[in-house]
């Protein structure tokens, strides 16, 4: 059942080639498998302000229950190969990291009902393929180097999203990585990644790296994209995001070959040496917003770091304040709303009803159970019988 396809080049890149079931469930075990050996260090999740245990099983059972129709009032207004060549493929959140976890997150769903005994591995195929078409047909639509998964592209464990013509505009803009510059780049990088964590619930989905892109010289270029709430998803920023001058944005560095930079199957970089800093030969930060890359200067992310360091507080403040529970659906709607920036592209959010569905929002005090909720994390995420986290289909 695992044997690669003979197929693999159509099932890799041609949005019109229809796979088997034996080559859909091929690619659920390829990217079932990497997901398990991400998450084989990481079974228990942590934050001082979100119960992420609870709320990482509530979200993605709500996946399984709302993705396959969100999916389906897209379709309607848009291919997924439409909506993608309508924006800018970086900067934004219809980043890779939401495209890679939309699978990822919908069939940990299915197991979680499977295991609960509230569903049967033989239910819902239909609704299953329907989420995997458009998160292929997407994927092979965003990405630049022929492949579905990270692991599998070249160099092994990258991600390649920018085509020539956006490149050559990235790399035009570039500066020189002097002190000032660096320093100002990594004060506002450190500032935005931690609001960004805040904002998401203490989740990483506005944080996405693709690359390393190399270039002719032997170096080669780091994206990474953060974007903030400027279209009013989360409710909890109502009067915050409002006092941020800039909400999406890319940073880019151009590094040696003696820097070493590795994507996992979500679009989380690791570079080795991890204080890469000081080898960065250009960088610069580009603002997204409107769709359009707008290069930054030092004042300009002088202004936004100022921002954000109050954002950050006002938001921390208010979300302490929060009822626990409400945290909770908060950080439980955040994961389940990966779909949001598709369907803003695609002209039909407000089509779509948002809410949590009361069955998953009533299972709070179930899954605040921290035997129940390790049992059934451990269970999906490293089990014991498999070196997939997921079953097949069908």
């Amino acid at each position: 059942m695992n044997a690669t396809p003979e197929n693999l080049e159509a099932l890799r890149t041609d949005p019109g080639y229809e796979p088997t079931l034996a080559e859909w469930n091929w690619l659920v075990h390829t990217g079932g498998a990497a997901y398990k050996s991400e998450l084989m260090a990481r079974t228990v999740f942590e934050s001082e302000l979100f119960g992420m245990n609870t709320y990482i099983l509530m979200s993605m059972m709500e996946d399984y229950l709302q993705v396959p129709d969100r999916i389906a009032t897209i379709q309607k207004h848009a291919t997924a190969t439409e909506l993608v060549a309508r924006a800018l493929p970086i900067g934004n959140k219809r980043s890779f990291i939401n495209l890679a976890a939309m699978p990822l997150h919908y069939l940990t769903g299915r197991e979680l009902f499977v295991d609960l005994g509230e569903n049967t591995l033989a239910d819902g195929l239909e609704e299953q393929l329907a989420v995997l078409r458009f998160w292929r047909e997407a994927t092979i639509a965003m990405r630049t180097d022929g492949v579905l998964f990270n692991m599998e592209a070249d160099p092994p464990n990258s991600s390649h999203v920018v085509g020539p013509e956006l490149m050559a505009q990235i790399r035009s803009a570039l500066l020189p990585a002097d002190a000032e510059l660096k320093t100002a780049i990594r004060k506002f990088g450190a500032r935005l990644t931690a609001y960004a964590f805040l904002e998401n619930c203490d989740a990483r989905t506005a944080v996405c790296d693709t690359g390393p892109y190399l270039l002719d010289d032997g170096s080669f270029l780091g994206l990474r994209e953060t974007c903030a709430d400027g279209d009013g998803d989360f409710p909890w920023l109502d009067d915050i995001r409002e006092t941020l001058p800039f909400h999406h944005f890319v940073i880019a560095h151009r590094l040696p070959a003696s820097v070493r930079m590795d994507n996992n199957v979500w679009g989380t970089a690791w570079f080795t040496p991890s204080d890469y800093q000081a080898d960065i030969l250009e960088t610069r930060v580009f603002c997204t917003d409107g769709g359009t890359l707008r290069p930054l200067d030092v004042a300009d992310l002088d202004v936004a770091t100022a921002a954000i360091r109050k954002a950050h507080r006002a938001l921390y403040q208010r979300l302490a304040e929060t009822d626990p529970e409400q945290r909770n659906l908060y950080a439980t709607s955040m994961y389940a709303w990966k779909l949001k920036a598709w369907a803003r592209l695609a002209g039909c959010y407000d089509e779509i009803d948002w809410a949590v569905t009361p069955r998953i929002a009533g299972s709070y005090a179930k899954f605040q159970d921290p035997d129940l909720a390790l049992r059934l994390i451990g269970g999906v995420f490293v089990p014991q019988d498999r070196d997939s986290c997921f079953r097949p289909l069908g």
